[in-house]
């Protein structure tokens, strides 16, 4: 972060501003110096110019994973203060009510790779005075709350690519962790993973799950994000089968409602009865193209 500050009428030498990261249950508090950098003609316009601040200007970082004395941050709400001080007189102020037009206001919900592994970091400004603060561990910020499902449908140009359509609001997220886990109910170890594709900049993401490719049996599945897991939405009624060719025969894929909702898609083989009940409308399709 950069920006500048001082005491009114204290001109800025000797200047020991520090930067304050305090918990705001526990009151446990780490502070780091800032560099501070030139910051000339501020002042001009107050008193007549008569004191200079030509020194209020500071820069300062900090590492989430060291900042407690080397030591990673604990869950919390850590809020963010000044302590600008020069020529020995020291006032502790909070930061970001004053703040450039092209930062942020809207909280900035991440999850980021950590010495402690991938946490929730939420940096948002209080409500009302707009100063900015740090949510560790989703004390404000719910992670899954960002994650909203849209449609469950079939891909246009890909009938046995069923696509799950949704919403993601995160600021970040490591690469490839936004995944759909499909389980087979009949076998527990039968699995399948699906990552999310979601546009740089863009906040919608689409997963392909090419159904031909499951085995048989009722396929459950959920949104996973790391170890936070959101169950999948129950397809459309209306949703139809999916039909297409294995040596073994005609297979299928449809979904299951069941009454308490939830995501339930049946990948089957039509057997030899079912075969021979479709083969006159399947060659009639081929003979029409």
């Amino acid at each position: 972060m950069a920006g500048y500050a001082y005491l009114h009428r204290v001109e800025t030498y000797d200047v020991t501003t520090e930067l304050v990261v305090r918990e705001r249950e526990t009151g446990t508090e780490y502070r780091l110096p800032v560099t501070h950098t030139a910051s000339p003609h501020l002042g001009a316009d107050e008193d007549e110019g008569r004191y200079a601040y030509e020194k209020a200007g500071f820069e300062a970082s900090f590492d989430i994973d060291t900042l407690a004395d080397g030591s990673p941050l604990d869950d919390g709400l850590w809020d963010i203060s000044l302590a600008v001080g020069a020529q020995g007189l020291t006032r502790e102020v909070r930061i970001g009510s004053s703040r450039a037009e092209r930062l942020p206001g809207r909280p900035d919900v991440r999850i980021t790779e950590t010495v402690r592994g991938q946490r929730a970091v939420t940096l948002y400004t209080t409500v009302p005075y707009g100063n900015y603060t740090i949510d560790l561990g989703e004390r404000k910020h719910p992670v899954l709350k960002r994650l909203t499902f849209g449609a469950v449908r079939w891909h246009a140009g890909r009938p046995t690519e069923l696509l799950v359509t949704g919403r993601c609001t995160l600021g970040a997220y490591p690469h490839g962790a936004l995944t759909v886990h499909l389980s087979n109910e009949a076998e527990p170890g039968a699995t399948a993973a699906f990552p999310a594709v979601r546009p740089p900049h863009g906040e919608q993401f689409t997963v392909h799950i090419p159904v031909a490719e499951l085995g048989p049996g009722v396929w459950s599945g959920e949104l996973r994000l790391g170890e936070r897991a959101l169950p999948l939405p129950q397809p459309p009624k209306k949703l139809a089968a999916a039909k297409w060719w294995r040596r073994s025969g005609l297979w299928y894929a449809k979904p299951v409602l069941r009454p308490d909702g939830g995501f339930a898609l049946r990948v089957g083989s039509t057997g030899k009865a079912g075969l021979l009940r479709a083969a006159p409308g399947l060659l009639n399709r081929r003979l029409l193209r």
